[in-house]
């Protein structure tokens, strides 16, 4: 069952009206402002690599990053076999929002994509981290193509409304809430909705919030106790030829109710999240290897998630302990649950043969 969650993970426009957004009406935490970043990692880690090995798992299947792209027309899916970065920084202010812009750094690259026989998308990715390209040609004229690069960035920019956090990409589209931080003054509650996928027709709710009596690891450093974990479900997330949820599509984020601060944008693997989804990755999974082998492995519960918070330059007060009342599911079984929820998910006839 692994090595199929493995392999779905990787196989992954009409505007929704405000209405349809139900956030609670409040200003982003003190902390946040032009000139603070906030970075998130998945690692590589040979310990996780070999193990996987050993279950019988193949090595092209095991990656830090797999990320459906949409740039320009075309869909990429880009596969990192070693260290990702993920970088995001507020770059100013414009009237009632935040100006927001995203580096994403990977390491050992794989860009998979398919154009019509006779056309050609423009490279986004420098020509000295080219390692090879490969083409493939079917029988009905559609090109195949494989790019191996030492390195890619990919960047983004977009803006999150200071009131109550809402996503905006460039062009004024509505994604959901940030899942940079949550109001420490205010719980989401269930059932609002928190992620917008507009070209889809998707949604993602909250399902519930729940709190841990114990701190949870970070690179930064440990937050908490309490921390918090916000629990989403979705309906099956269907994108044609590259991605099917034949169950409800969970996510989660883990949080410090004190700061806001979120320390890891994904407790699974899965991230759909707005930030993204607002330069154009509607889907991605992140799996931090040395985190994924604590876990697995040495049944270690200490981290906040697979994307774990890597460095802030945000400025936290000192503040009294944050009221929670405790989790309904003790976060030691979320990273087996989310195996369980995985193996649910089958990848489209048309990802497997451009595999």
């Amino acid at each position: 069952m692994e090595e199929e969650a493995m392999k779905a993970l990787r196989g992954l426009g009409v505007l929704f009206t405000i209405s349809l957004l139900v956030f609670p009406t409040s200003a982003a935490p003190y902390w946040v402002k032009p000139g603070v970043y906030i970075e998130y990692i998945a690692q590589r880690y040979d310990p996780y690599i070999e193990t996987q090995i050993s279950h019988g798992t193949k090595l092209e299947s095991v990656t830090t990053a797999s990320i459906l792209y949409f740039r320009n027309g075309t869909e990429y899916w880009v596969d990192s076999y070693n260290d990702t970065l993920i970088k995001f920084k507020i770059l100013g202010e414009s009237g009632e929002y935040f100006v927001v812009g995203v580096i994403i750094e990977l390491k050992n690259v794989t860009i998979k994509f398919s154009l019509h026989n006779g056309t050609s998308a423009p490279a986004f990715w420098e020509s000295t981290d080219m390692l090879s390209t490969s083409k493939r040609v079917s029988a009905d004229g559609e090109v195949s193509v494989k790019v191996k690069l030492r390195s890619l960035r990919i960047f983004g920019e977009y803006r999150i409304r200071k009131r109550d956090g809402m996503v905006f990409g460039i062009d004024g589209r509505p994604y959901g809430h940030t899942f940079l931080w949550i109001n420490p003054n205010e719980t989401p509650k269930g059932n609002d909705t928190f992620v917008v996928l507009p070209t889809l027709n998707w949604t993602m709710k909250v399902e519930r919030v729940s709190a841990m009596d114990k701190p949870k690891k970070t690179y930064y450093g440990e937050f908490g106790p309490p921390t918090a974990i916000l629990s989403l479900m979705g309906p099956p997330l269907v994108i044609k030829g590259r991605l099917e949820f034949t169950t409800q599509t969970p996510g989660g984020i883990c949080y410090d109710p004190a700061t806001g601060m979120v320390l890891s944008p994904t407790t699974l693997s899965i991230l759909i999240s707005p930030d993204l989804a607002a330069i154009g990755i509607p889907f991605a999974s992140f799996m931090d290897e040395r985190v994924a082998y604590d876990q697995m492995v040495k049944g270690n519960p200490m981290w906040a998630g697979l994307l774990p918070l890597y460095d802030t330059n945000a400025e936290f007060q000192r503040v009294e302990e944050v009221p929670f009342s405790k989790a309904k599911t003790p976060w030691k079984y979320a990273f087996w649950g989310s195996l369980v929820l995985l193996g649910s998910i089958m990848t489209a006839k048309g990802w497997r043969k451009s595999k």
